[in-house]
């Protein structure tokens, strides 16, 4: 039930949804073909495909700022419909903490 009322004094619109989400619907995806200490990775989605590239791969720096992690160039793709993990061709520069945008 959605609910949209106008105020005339500063003319924005604020919407309410009163929806209940039924959880039971979610189950997880099959995991990404990246060791568990994969992060770092930017995700997006354009249809039924979701695209999730970079990232590091490795220990997190020691507190005398030793570290083993590796910026990755891997680009994977997830199809919601055969639920199947596809890694790409391998982006041009390696990437981590960065951002997708999908359409």
């Amino acid at each position: 039930n959605n609910n949209n009322n106008n105020n005339n004094n500063n003319n924005k619109t604020t919407m309410s949804v009163d929806n209940e989400v039924d959880l039971t619907l979610w189950e997880p995806l099959p995991s990404i073909p990246k060791p568990d200490d994969f992060r770092g990775y930017a995700a997006t989605t354009i249809r039924d495909t979701v695209y999730i590239s970079g990232g590091l791969l490795g220990s997190a720096l020691t507190s005398r700022g030793e570290g083993k992690s590796v910026v990755q160039n891997t680009l994977f793709a997830y199809n919601m419909e055969t639920r199947q993990w596809t890694e790409l061709p391998k982006m041009k520069y390696c990437r981590w903490g960065h951002r997708l945008v999908g359409q």
